[in-house]
């Protein structure tokens, strides 16, 4: 399926709407059913209230399993259908307060945004201390990056950026973060036939996933306690304070003063 929008000023909603419908395909059904399994795996024992979804779509949520009482999402624009727990806003300026949000899901986040740095520094911003941070990516060290490499589709999801996962647990280290997982999955080629698709699809029960070499991988990091990013939102303007020069107080005001509270 190959879907057509404008470049230019818009090209990562280009980029994040393209790959919501190639999550649609044959191909991109397979591996998101493989994610919503690991990232489950993951964040399902985590505990706390506010979750926060960076999505690639809220009909292609991830974070649906874990516990936590209160999940919305973070789009960039607005859609007819969307639920009533989404936040508007872009990810590398999220219109919420810092320090508030017990988990942060990123669901190629990094991949289809035009700064994923900035991105990042968000999400961290907005998560409490001691909360958790759950990523996932497309690998550039697999046979997809490969592809990604070689042909140079502007398709989705080979016109996404594929940022690797030692950068971002670099990243995340320079941001405070511990992490606490770095793993790669599913090994079926990027080809949307099903039966190239699954030719080495034996390889996830055979490879250790801390084998580099996963289509995509997963990062669980945990914001560490006082590791608040200390930036003010662009959208969170601040109220000017205009300086007044003050009368000079003449002693015989000072005595007309003192006679009013020392009649």
């Amino acid at each position: 399926m190959r879907l057509d929008f404008e470049s230019g000023s818009d090209g990562m909603l280009s980029r994040q709407k393209q790959l919501e419908f190639w999550f649609q395909s044959a191909l991109g059904r397979s591996l998101l059913a493989d994610q919503r399994h690991n990232i489950e795996l993951k964040i399902q024992k985590l505990f706390g209230f506010h979750q926060a979804e960076l999505a690639v779509s809220h009909r292609v949520p991830v974070g649906n399993p874990s516990s936590l009482g209160h999940k919305f999402y973070i789009l960039p624009e607005w859609e007819q259908d969307l639920p009533e727990n989404t936040i508007i806003s872009s990810s590398d300026e999220i219109a919420l307060e810092s320090d508030m949000v017990d988990l942060v899901v990123m669901h190629h986040s990094l991949d289809y945004s035009d700064n994923p740095h900035q991105t990042l520094r968000e999400a961290s911003r907005i998560l409490k201390s001691g909360g958790h941070l759950m990523l996932i990516g497309f690998n550039p060290l697999s046979l997809w990056g490969g592809r990604k490499l070689f042909r140079r589709s502007k398709d989705a999801p080979w016109n996404n950026r594929f940022v690797s996962g030692k950068r971002v647990e670099d990243w995340l280290t320079l941001l405070d973060f511990k992490v606490s997982g770095l793993d790669y999955h599913f090994y079926g080629l990027p080809y949307n036939h099903h039966s190239l698709m699954n030719h080495f699809m034996w390889l996830n029960k055979v490879l250790n996933t801390k084998v580099p070499l996963g289509a995509y991988y997963t990062v669980l990091a945990q914001k560490q306690v006082g590791s608040r990013v200390n930036i003010a939102p662009g959208w969170q303007r601040r109220a000017k304070v205009v300086g007044m020069p003050l009368s000079k107080v003449t002693k015989t005001s000072a005595n007309k003063l003192s006679e009013v509270h020392n009649p």
